[in-house]
């Protein structure tokens, strides 16, 4: 489901009310029986099934290890709104002082005496809330499927050339060995990658930070403009200068930051021979990767938007993710990227990432 429509979900569902007080309660019963986008349910908190409860502070106490639990297990928010007497002010704030793993479970205070018009405002919030929050939630479920089935697939498929490779070691010449420790170095890279793409999977839908080290940013960025040279015969790929050595906090991915506007630099190019210009220069603590093409640069209709998801341009036949992935890595490894403004024949990609001290182990 697009952002925007997560955004515009309608705040309806069910609603467990536990209120001790008859008054308020029977208020609340009147108020949601007379709006059809809201259902209530009388189950017990540990029964029911529910969208948001609107409790106070009695009810509260009283089913506070199952309300904990309820919240914990849930996978998507699930909104407690609680009733605040407007007379006890005092004690209300010295509740919320004297027991704040309580109040820690509120996601939304209305005042009492009941006034339709703030318990209406907080109830649509709330269940807004929750119905963006379980779309989230499930697109998170289905990218997580998507990444382990692809991840498995590519894993298998790469596993049977890498052996079909070793068949053919045993009857290749001389001449033809250096092309196949090429094919059998990508494949192997293909490998790697399915390992460390569920970090990254993690990362990009919000969930646990991806594990970085100290990586040669010199050694990644020299082997994939080599890679590019071999892949596009036809384009002239170099370096401006000689890259100095620099090492940067990244993974295995790091490469692919390189590889698709390198790609894309080639790919997206409407001259005869492309040429690419690389260029690597470090200031203040910060390397800078330029990459400039002379290409026909960027339409000015997708600049705005040329690092979300699944924006291509008219021609591409990609599937547009190759610059969001670029720029969900770069912000992993604590960077940024953008494309340079200006009058410039063809289009200039920067890449700025911290430089971090060289360890053994960077490579």
């Amino acid at each position: 489901m697009p952002a925007a429509d997560i955004a515009d979900l309608p705040a309806r569902g069910t609603v467990l009310p536990l209120v001790a007080d008859a008054a308020n309660r029977r208020v609340l019963a009147e108020w949601l029986a007379e709006r059809e986008r809201y259902t209530l349910t009388e189950d017990t908190p540990a029964d029911a099934a529910f969208d948001l409860c609107i409790l106070d502070i009695r009810a509260l106490v009283e089913n506070r290890a199952v309300l904990a639990q309820r919240k914990a297990s849930s996978r998507a928010l699930l909104p407690y709104l609680l009733l605040v007497p407007d007379a006890k002010r005092d004690a209300v704030e010295a509740f919320r002082r004297e027991h704040a793993d309580l109040w820690r479970l509120v996601d939304g205070v209305v005042r009492v005496p009941i006034r339709q018009y703030d318990l209406g405002d907080r109830v649509e919030s709330l269940l807004r809330l929750r119905a963006q929050s379980r779309a989230l939630a499930d697109r998170e479920r289905e990218l997580e499927i998507l990444n382990r089935v692809l991840r498995h697939d590519i894993r298998n498929d790469m596993n049977v050339v890498l052996g079909w490779l070793s068949m053919l070691r045993d009857d290749a010449t001389d001449d033809q060995l250096p092309t196949l420790d090429r094919v059998e170095a990508a494949a192997d890279h293909v490998v790697e990658l399915t390992l460390v793409a569920a970090d990254i999977a993690k990362t990009l839908t919000g969930g646990e930070a991806v594990d970085l080290r100290p990586m040669s940013l010199t050694r990644v960025l020299t082997a994939e403009v080599e890679k590019s040279r071999e892949a596009f015969a036809s384009a002239r790929i170099e370096f401006v200068d000689d890259p100095p050595d620099v090492t940067v906090a990244a993974n295995d991915l790091l490469g692919s930051v390189f590889r698709n506007l390198l790609n894309n630099a080639v790919q997206h190019n409407d001259m005869e021979y492309p040429v690419v210009a690389v260029d690597v220069e470090v200031r203040d603590g910060v390397v800078r990767v330029t990459v400039t093409d002379n290409g026909p640069g960027v339409p000015a209709g997708v600049r705005n938007s040329l690092f979300a998801e699944e924006v291509k341009g008219i021609e591409s036949s990609g599937t547009g993710m190759g610059l969001y992935l670029v720029a969900a890595l770069v912000d992993t490894y604590d960077g940024d990227v953008h494309l340079v403004d200006d009058d410039a024949a063809g289009a200039t990609f920067v890449v700025e990432l911290p430089v971090v001290a060289e360890a053994t182990d960077a490579r």
